[in-house]
């Protein structure tokens, strides 16, 4: 443990001294003078996020619990044919073996990847991260996923969506500690509870109709009827649009995922890394998530405020 501890309080003095030195930087970069006539600018106010406000209803499309071998590739197909870009929140258990069947659910989230869509972190068993069982393993749930998606993938997902959108003060801890914050959603239609695909049809397509702002849409691409509704919501969502332009009314947009990514300066890869895996190793251990160097590991992956 004392090891653990030195390895852990090594890796954040020069992580933090790479980020203080990098800050400095881009300090002194900015320090010319200013154009002749013109005084010294004041210091900027502290930048305040505010919810975008568009001129016109946007909607982002979401699925949940995949990858399923048999229902995610006509999703992608689906949602090629009318140029949809959207977030695929997976499970991890889907492909977490060395079996055949894990294998191709790998090839299947490159495949969502190569086609423009983002593959975002669902856990690896989808518990109830919030009950008294569960919350005790919150941490690995979420990493040991994201370590998996980044094995599959090279890529390691900076989206997160906690199963059945469960929300309370031990799990807000735990993911303040590991640097995440959650991807809700606006409308569900509640897809894996009605198993209609005619019901799942009027409960987006009515949303759709009245929204005015912008919203994320849950689906999951692990239910049958969802995969038969999605076709009909697709043509529905087409025509409505073509409908709304010739009255000159403002179409529904459908956004891809960009918005929702964090803007930061990573630290160098192979520190960044580094950190990971003691972090890994300090959740695996038991370690209170709280614990201050862990709390501190992300604030200097991501950057000040971006936690």
């Amino acid at each position: 443990m004392r090891a653990f501890v030195f390895g852990l309080s090594l890796l954040l003095a020069v992580g933090a001294a790479a980020h203080v030195a990098n800050a400095k930087k881009k300090s002194s970069s900015k320090k010319s003078a200013p154009p002749k006539g013109m005084g010294m600018a004041k210091p900027a106010a502290p930048k305040v996020a505010k919810t975008p406000q568009p001129d016109q209803p946007e909607v982002l499309f979401t699925f949940d619990d995949g990858p399923a071998l048999d229902k995610t590739p006509k999703v992608l197909d689906l949602l090629d044919q009318h140029k949809i870009k959207a977030v695929f929140f997976v499970n991890g258990w889907h492909f977490m073996g060395k079996k055949a069947s894990d294998e191709k659910a790998k090839e299947l989230l490159r495949e969502m990847h190569k086609r423009g869509h983002y593959v975002g972190n669902h856990t690896v068993h989808h518990y109830f991260l919030c009950g008294k069982v569960y919350s005790l393993r919150a941490a690995s749930e979420i990493e040991d996923n994201a370590s998996m998606i980044e094995a599959a993938m090279g890529i390691r997902p900076e989206l997160f969506r906690t199963p059945f959108g469960a929300h309370c003060p031990t799990l807000s801890t735990t993911l303040s500690g590991l640097g995440v914050k959650h991807t809700g959603w606006d409308i569900d239609p509640q897809d894996w509870k009605v198993q209609n695909a005619a019901v799942i049809e009027q409960r987006v397509t009515g949303a759709l109709k009245t929204l005015r702002r912008r919203a994320i849409l849950l689906l999951h691409d692990v239910q049958g009827e969802t995969v038969k509704a999605l076709p009909r919501i697709l043509d529905w969502l087409d025509a409505e649009n073509a409908a709304r332009a010739k009255d000159g009314r403002p179409q529904i947009k459908v956004l891809d995922y960009t918005y929702l990514l964090p803007k930061h300066e990573l630290v160098p890869p192979l520190l960044d890394a580094l950190g990971r895996v003691l972090i890994a190793h300090a959740a695996r251990a038991g370690l209170d998530m709280r614990w201050t160097p862990i709390l501190l590991w992300p604030r200097l992956a991501l950057g000040a405020g971006e936690v």
